[in-house]
């Protein structure tokens, strides 16, 4: 699990990404991107949404939140210092193993 400084929860921050964050779209997932270096913030902030139209079963759904935290834990180097970072599964990450899911990120960054 990725430790508490480094993730988003409040509603206000994800509100603010998603009106005013860069999306860039991957094969296995999307991620909306906000620099915010302005207010001299360093740690980066990370969340992973994953719908129910990814999987009902919330076993599933856990499962691939876990594995998303994991693998960004691996690689917060590659994250610019300050950026809030919010993660939008798609439907193919269900068979995906985290190999294929590091291939993905570091596509994006």
């Amino acid at each position: 699990m990725l430790k508490k400084e480094f993730r988003l929860n409040k509603r206000k921050d994800f509100e603010e990404i998603k009106t005013k964050g860069k999306l860039k779209n991957g094969e296995l997932f999307s991620v909306l991107e906000l620099k915010k270096e302005q207010r001299g913030l360093l740690n980066v902030k990370v969340a992973v949404i994953v719908s129910k139209k990814i999987s009902k079963k919330a076993v599933e759904r856990n499962k691939i939140r876990r594995k998303m935290y994991l693998m960004i834990g691996k690689n917060m180097n590659i994250f610019p210092e300050g950026t809030r970072v919010l993660f939008l599964v798609k439907k193919n990450i269900l068979d995906k193993s985290e190999v294929e899911m590091e291939k993905c990120l570091r596509k994006l960054f």
